[in-house]
């Protein structure tokens, strides 16, 4: 896949990528929400190289500065539907791109006769649900204590609500 926006490249992973998606994965080593606490720059390389197979990761690259910024999560869903996620580098959050990115890629989705993309977060994380909104999508539930990606001093999963906001394929609906 290969989408263009007027700043942002979103396509394929690429061994090249190790870098940059080491510098973005490091900054969620101890992130609040879906944290990756082993990461490191040992394990870019596979993780690269597992990306660069993957239809369903894909690389948000800066046109300007020719650098991977994040990553556009597409997992493959029952019923024709697809997750959207996607995770930016902390110093290119904030200003436009997670939208951009996802608004092209589900244009792109429904285009090619997705029926349903949807997205979950935590209702903590305000951010990722104001980026959800902005580009239309619609909350169609709250999950309560569903989730589980850290755990308290004793090693139990510490547990909190998601919720979940969705889009239906427009060119579909009758």
């Amino acid at each position: 896949m290969r989408i263009e926006t007027d700043e942002l490249i979103i396509r394929n992973f690429e061994l090249r990528d190790e870098k940059d998606l080491c510098e973005y994965m490091l900054q969620r080593v101890n992130a609040e929400f879906e944290a990756y606490p082993d990461f490191s720059c040992k394990k870019a390389k596979k993780e690269i190289e597992y990306r660069a197979q993957s239809d369903e990761f894909y690389a948000i690259e800066l046109k300007k500065e020719n650098k991977v910024i994040g990553n556009i999560y597409l997992g493959n869903r029952s019923f024709n539907s697809r997750e959207l996620g996607y995770v930016l580098n902390v110093n290119y959050q904030h200003k436009g791109f997670g939208s951009s990115a996802s608004k092209a890629v589900i244009d792109y989705m429904f285009n090619q006769g997705v029926h349903r993309i949807y997205a979950e977060c935590a209702p903590q994380n305000a951010p990722s649900w104001k980026l959800m909104e902005k580009i239309g999508m619609i909350r169609e539930a709250h999950f309560r204590k569903n989730v589980s990606f850290h755990q308290d001093e004793k090693g139990q999963p510490i547990y909190w609500d998601t919720y979940v906001y969705a889009l239906l394929n427009p060119y579909n609906e009758i």
